[in-house]
């Protein structure tokens, strides 16, 4: 594009940022409050007016012709799941009037030969509705960008242009299929994830449902951290800490034990051999175990031990390591003196056994 062009874009824009950046702000406020309202927890909402210097950066690279494909608002959503960006794309349609021609719906990311593990876009402006309410008015000429992305997809947007340099031919070859591979991995990793929140979430046979009589007892916190937890208790722990079991298969995975989505079976087995270990070594009470929990997390403790754990062993095992199974491995890790003397014979056989499946031994 010609630099005069480009100079008389770049005034106009810095003369009317105030206005796109402050679009960027309530754009991003009521794309927080459609998100909320639908229940869909995310990790990170974002949102910005283009930089003047990138703006001239991005128009040096352009023809005339381009110069409608270039956004000036973005908000980018991180969400934790697939699933949960499908939700939003819903509301998206209800909410927004939509640039088909310039938009990526997850329908448009099905084409099994597409590279790389790219996000669902929209490019959007207000609904007729909204923008003719006062204090829309004046935005009603203006469009912004939504970037809907899994943490998995933001990984591959960020780390991709840093690898993709232009290389020779057969490098190039190479590394185009490393890039496929990798771009495969984080796409099943992001599915695996999906899973595995589903079954957990869905699984009611891993506890037997409490009786009448017991789920009616009302017991304070400080009662219920004197007693011995049922395992229906535990549960209950993980099942009302949403993120406690994806942070630990998180853990385990940046200790470096590899992708596993296990079967509902292999959870429930998991989770019987997690209760029977933290009674075993002394953690008897909700309060214990959640003290032992906050120790773990307390400056990466776990992860750390769990990379420990990772390098100590061949590194061909077969490991199968879920969230479950993470904790397993800490108690009996950090409370193995307690463990190693106990005289039940059938304790430590059951232990071993809970110890050997992790490690993928039959």
């Amino acid at each position: 594009m010609d630099k005069r062009r480009i100079d008389e874009i770049g005034i106009r824009y810095v003369e009317s940022l105030k206005l796109y950046e402050e679009y960027a702000t309530r754009i991003r406020n009521l794309v927080q409050d459609l998100v909320e309202l639908e229940g869909v927890e995310f990790y990170a909402i974002d949102g910005w007016a283009e930089a003047p210097a990138e703006l001239l950066r991005v128009l040096s690279r352009l023809e005339e012709k381009d110069l409608p494909g270039v956004d000036l608002v973005t908000v980018r959503v991180l969400l934790r799941f697939p699933e949960d960006v499908l939700k939003i794309e819903e509301v998206v349609k209800a909410e927004f009037d939509i640039d088909s021609s310039r938009s990526v719906p997850s329908t448009g990311l099905e084409d099994p030969y597409r590279f790389g593990y790219p996000a669902v876009v929209y490019i959007l402006s207000l609904s007729d509705s909204r923008s003719k309410l006062r204090e829309w008015e004046k935005y009603k000429n203006l469009s912004f960008r939504l970037e809907l992305r899994t943490m998995l997809q933001e990984a591959w947007a960020t780390i991709f242009p840093k690898v993709n340099q232009t290389v020779g031919t057969l490098s190039e070859k190479k590394l185009t299929r490393e890039l496929v591979l990798l771009a495969a991995l984080l796409e099943k990793a992001d599915q695996g994830f999906l899973t595995l929140r589903n079954e957990i979430k869905d699984e009611a046979l891993l506890i037997p449902p409490s009786s009448p009589n017991h789920s009616n007892n009302i017991i304070n916190d400080q009662i219920e951290a004197e007693k011995l937890f049922t395992d229906e208790e535990l549960y209950k722990l993980f099942r009302e800490d949403s993120s406690l079991l994806g942070r630990w298969n998180s853990a385990a995975l940046e200790a470096g034990f590899p992708f596993f989505a296990p079967s509902a079976d292999y959870l429930r087995e998991s989770f019987k051999f997690l209760c029977e270990i933290f009674k075993a070594s002394g953690i008897n009470t909700i309060s214990d175990v959640k003290k032992f929990l906050a120790d773990m997390e307390q400056e990466n403790k776990g992860v750390r031990q769990l990379r420990t754990i990772h390098d100590t062993f061949e590194k061909n095992t077969p490991w199968r390591m879920d969230p479950f199974s993470a904790l397993f491995i800490l108690v009996l890790n950090f409370k193995w003196d307690d463990l190693k003397d106990k005289e039940d014979l059938s304790l430590k056989g059951r232990l071993k056994k809970g110890s050997d499946r992790i490690r993928g031994i039959d």
